[in-house]
């Protein structure tokens, strides 16, 4: 199984079916444009136009139905108020459990984060105004013991993309020392679990 990054919050997953989520429109992500990607299925965590861009997903059928389940949180701290709700997307495929978080605004409830406990692939947003922080990723993480967490939707000053974040890339590096930097994309098996965290410096274009 293989996990490509795309920038922002789009990532795709690639094993025995290929599953897209949060794929963004163009011009909506500072220094990012998505190329057409093909693929079995696209999800979206929400309808924001850097989250729901499916016309750049060109599906092909398949005959294998994702084992894919839904948990809806807020957007924000002002229970959905501000920027309305958001999807946590699990997904298992090939046997492990992956758990895309999309926009979440706030630390979600024991109860939801009871149904995401001890996940193998967590990926969370850190962008600390439109989302969560690094800081409130790290209690959720403290909470679930994910065997691997890789944040998004955090700017990468090295590249100048994404939405500005105070820096939150680096804080969440302090708080997550033992990580392993990647291009764009890696390979999911038994020894990338040696490694707690995955941070992508670039997004395939």
């Amino acid at each position: 199984m293989k996990v490509i990054n795309y920038g922002h919050s789009c990532i795709e997953i690639s094993g025995s079916i290929s599953v897209i989520f949060d794929q963004y429109q163009d011009g909506s992500v500072p220094g990012l444009k998505l190329p057409l990607i093909t693929s079995n299925y696209a999800f979206k965590t929400h309808d924001h136009f850097d989250h729901n861009a499916d016309y750049r997903v060109l599906k092909t059928e398949c005959n294998i139905k994702p084992d894919i389940t839904e948990i809806i949180v807020p957007h924000d701290k002002n229970n959905g108020k501000d920027r309305g709700f958001n999807k946590i997307f699990t997904l298992n495929i090939d046997g492990y459990r992956i758990a895309h978080m999309g926009d979440i605004g706030c630390v979600p409830s024991h109860e939801t984060l009871k149904s995401l406990d001890k996940c193998d692939i967590l990926f969370a947003p850190i962008n600390g105004f439109f989302t969560i922080s690094a800081q409130e990723l790290k209690q959720i993480v403290d909470m679930i013991h994910p065997r691997i967490v890789v944040p998004m939707h955090y700017y990468n000053k090295e590249n100048n993309t994404g939405y500005p974040d105070g820096g939150q890339i680096d804080i969440f590096k302090k708080l997550f020392p033992d990580y392993l930097e990647v291009n764009k994309s890696f390979d999911v098996d038994d020894k990338l679990f040696n490694n707690k965290v995955i941070i992508f410096k670039n997004a395939a274009q």
